[in-house]
């Protein structure tokens, strides 16, 4: 096998500036919002809509930017709140199937996926992935729901002396959050670098461009493997392309993003499990039905 030690390198350094430029900014303004009391009027606006999640109506500013920026802005929004173990899978799971979608729905179009099927696509799988967490009692999925996972993270419940000691606290919290993240995420990506490095995957080039699709797809997402994708689709039918698109809108990222949830106490089985299980069904349903457009 070959690891790829300047690829893994190179990806850790662009991925940790982008945690940094994306967390500290985002959770000092969350913490700012609270602090100001200014929160809870934002989350009024929201209301309707965590409440259709079962989620606290403060988690809404992490449902948008997560939705509409990246998983990295949705945690620094989420982190400060006091979450319960509950909370954090449900965002999870939500997010995990709708986050940055000006980038990927932009990746899905030159995959042949327009943006309207894509994010229509995934804005209701989103919900579908949810319905186990909604419709089953809570105390068969979960030993203890709203147990607060992460106690650094209450920081709403510490008073600070002054406003210049609240800042150089939270401003401590971010740097703390962002180097735990940067930590998990250069562990995700050495993984990913090695298996890529393996010798027998690279013996079957194209001959399994599908399996390769999907492999990269849901180990490193849409917006990393891009570049895979793309180059692997010139070996694959208009079926095959719409089957992994479909699936990777459901269950892309699979470690990355479901650790980054379970790092603050989102039950990592039902993440992977729940996500995996209705990608599968969605990619199993396009395969049989699926009619090409004769040549």
């Amino acid at each position: 096998m070959t690891f790829d030690t300047k690829a893994f390198v190179s990806s850790s350094i662009s991925t940790a500036k982008i945690i940094l430029v994306t967390v500290i900014p985002y959770f000092l303004l969350a913490e700012l919002l609270m602090y100001f009391g200014l929160m809870p009027i934002i989350a009024q606006i929201f209301e309707p809509f965590t409440t259709l999640l079962n989620l606290p109506p403060e988690a809404a500013l992490a449902l948008a930017s997560g939705v509409f920026l990246n998983l990295y802005a949705a945690i620094a929004f989420a982190a400060p709140l006091g979450l319960s173990v509950y909370d954090w899978t449900i965002l999870g799971l939500f997010l995990g199937v709708l986050h940055s979608i000006p980038v990927e729905s932009a990746i899905m179009k030159k995959l042949g996926i327009d943006w309207i099927k894509s994010i229509s696509f995934r804005l209701v799988m989103a919900f579908v992935v949810l319905t186990p967490l909604l419709i089953i009692p809570t105390e068969l999925l979960f030993d203890n729901p709203d147990e607060v996972a992460s106690v650094l993270f209450q920081s709403n419940l510490t008073v600070a002396n002054n406003f210049t000691d609240f800042i150089i606290q939270k401003i401590y919290e971010a740097i703390l959050l962002s180097v735990e993240i940067i930590i998990l995420v250069s562990l995700v990506i050495f993984v990913v670098t090695f298996i890529k490095g393996l010798s027998f995957l690279q013996k079957f080039e194209h001959r399994l461009s599908t399996i390769m699709a999907l492999l990269t797809g849901t180990l490193i997402g849409i917006t990393y493997g891009a570049g895979v994708l793309l180059k692997e689709a010139q070996y694959m039918s208009k079926k095959q392309i719409t089957s992994v698109c479909y699936f990777l809108m459901v269950a892309h990222a699979i470690i990355e993003d479901t650790l980054l949830f379970v790092f603050f106490g989102a039950d990592i089985f039902l993440l992977i499990g729940i996500r995996l299980f209705f990608a599968t069904l969605v990619f199993f349903i396009i395969s049989i039905y699926y009619k090409e457009d004769p040549a």
